[in-house]
This record gives structure tokens, C-alpha cells and sequence, in this order.
């Protein structure tokens, strides 16, 4: 029965997918920037209600009163495709930094072109650190979230990967704080596989960081050890 849930869950979300990408298409023409990135909120609210309605999944904050206003680095771990849906429900306007592929799936990656995402080429790694600090700025200055998982992909839950500190780097230079996030989405909405498991997500947003005392290695060390350790308070099923 979970599984046939999922498949129905899946079967959905490749339509609304579909159709949010074609609205928006066809109507970002009208709007302007903050109208666009509403539009595009509207499919991870979709996403929200029917994952519940078909595989019994819903989510908890805990922290809500550290989200401040951007500009502000956001800092996640990546276990499955559910943050990348849910955080922008919290923070909005929300600039996420992405894999360039996403950007050219048809429907979908026209909606993510709305929200002026940072598509990092991943063939291209010499320039990837560059390009996020340029355009990780332009974003920033322009009174926007920056998101970035340090994991670079997604991580099962309880495998440890060294992170990177691109979104350290950024924080510091464009003299912006950082907020960090963690959650569990991992045992409920798990990576590369179909079949996903009822019950509630947890996800964790700390307290801002200050970033303009500290070097990029040591708020990168701060931030991971804070994840590892708040990833063990939560709950694993």
C-alpha cells in the first residue's frame, strides 16, 4: 500500500509539475520579480498538501523565530527532494544554487528559471566557486536568500561527507549572516527511491551566524558540527 502511495504521490507531482510550469510560464511575461517568485511558491504548497494526502507525510519547525529578514546565506543538509520544496516555503525571495541540469528539464526547470536561481555547470569546476561568489553577491544585494547545501548532493541519513564551503565564502564576502538548518526528510522522503514512509518531518532552523569574525574554514567547521549534533536530537522515524 505505501508503495501504490507513493507511485500515486509521484504520478501527481509530474503533473502539477507540468501544469505550474506552463502557467508560469505563460504569465511570468506580466509579472514582475516578487510576483514571480509567489507563482512559483504555489507548486511547493501543492507539494506540501498532497504529500500528506497520499503518503501521510507532514513536517515540523522548530526555530521559526531565527528566521530573519535577507539578506542571509541558508545553510541545509540535502537528504532527499523535499528541502528543496519546503525551505522555500519559509524563505522567500529565495535564491537557490543548483546543478545547471535542473534547469533544463522541461516544465519544471522552466518554473526554477523564475526564482533566478545560481545553476552551477558541474563540468565545469574551476569556474563553479567563481560563479557562486559573483552571482551569490548580485543575489544577496538585491535583498534575497541565497540556499546552498554544503553536502554538494544528497546524503543518506547518518552518512557523513565533508562539506564544502562555498556557502562560508559567500556569507563572508558579501558581509551577510548565515542561517543554518537540519532535518531528517531522509528516512521519510529517501533518495533514489520510490517507496516513501508516513510520519513527520522534523527540520531545525538555528540561530543566525555572525559571519564577519570569523574565517570561511571555521564558520564551515561550526556549521557542520552544529548539523551533526542537531541531526542526533532528531527524531528517526
Amino acid at each position: 500500500m505505501a508503495t501504490a502511495r507513493s507511485i500515486l504521490f509521484l504520478a501527481g507531482l509530474v503533473a502539477a509539475a507540468i501544469i505550474h510550469g506552463l502557467v508560469t510560464t505563460l504569465v511570468a511575461i506580466f509579472l514582475n520579480s516578487e510576483q514571480r517568485y509567489r507563482v512559483a511558491a504555489t507548486l511547493p504548497l501543492f507539494i506540501k498538501w498532497w504529500l500528506h494526502i497520499t503518503c501521510g507525510i507532514s513536517y515540523r519547525v522548530i526555530g521559526e523565530e531565527n528566521i530573519i529578514a535577507a539578506p542571509a546565506v541558508i545553510v541545509s543538509n540535502h537528504q532527499s527532494a523535499w528541502e528543496t520544496f519546503m525551505i522555500q516555503r519559509l524563505f522567500n525571495p529565495l535564491c537557490p544554487v543548483l546543478k545547471k541540469e535542473l534547469t533544463n528539464i522541461p516544465f519544471f526547470g522552466w518554473a526554477v528559471r523564475l526564482v533566478d536561481p545560481i545553476a552551477i555547470d558541474r563540468h565545469r569546476k574551476q569556474n563553479a566557486l567563481k560563479q557562486l561568489l559573483s552571482e551569490g553577491c548580485v543575489r544577496l544585494n538585491q535583498k534575497k536568500y541565497v540556499m546552498i547545501f554544503p553536502e554538494g548532493t544528497r546524503v543518506a541519513p547518518g552518512e557523513v561527507v565533508p562539506h564544502f564551503s562555498g556557502g562560508s565564502l559567500l556569507a563572508v564576502k558579501a558581509g551577510v549572516p548565515i542561517i543554518p538548518i537540519v532535518h531528517n526528510s531522509g528516512y521519510f522522503w529517501p533518495a533514489h527511491h520510490i517507496k516513501k514512509t508516513p510520519g513527520v518531518i522534523t527540520l531545525k532552523i538555528g540561530a543566525p551566524i555572525d559571519t564577519q569574525s570569523k574565517s570561511p574554514k571555521a564558520l564551515t567547521a561550526e556549521i557542520e558540527a552544529w548539523m551533526r549534533r542537531e541531526f542526533e536530537q532528531l527524531p528517526k522515524s
